[in-house]
């Protein structure tokens, strides 16, 4: 078994949500499956207005066909809006992350 941590950071956003992302993820030798698992994240409002969060929106998998040889792609997301459930608010983050391979 192998464990690599890693995290995926993102910019700051607003009209749109969640944010996508993929990270390409280098195991120490090869695997043949291999799974995301979310350790942690940070997730603010980009500007210095009064928020209550509403809802977040985070999430790590591997995709299918996502193992090739020490290669992991892992797809990553993060989403924040408050109670008005519209995506008008600058929201940022980094999405921590671990890849278990065997």
């Amino acid at each position: 078994m192998q464990i690599v941590n890693s995290s995926q950071a993102f910019p700051n956003i607003s009209g749109f949500g969640p944010q996508v992302s993929t990270a390409n993820i280098s195991m120490p030798a090869s695997v043949t499956q291999a799974t995301a698992i979310l350790t942690g994240f940070l997730a603010e409002f980009g500007n210095n207005n009064d928020h209550h969060l509403g809802q977040i929106d985070v999430q790590v998998n591997v995709p299918p066909g996502g193992v090739n040889g020490t290669s992991v792609t892992v797809n990553v997301s993060l989403g924040l809006r408050d109670w008005s459930g519209n995506w008008d608010d600058n929201y940022n983050g980094t999405v921590f992350f671990s890849v278990i391979g065997e």
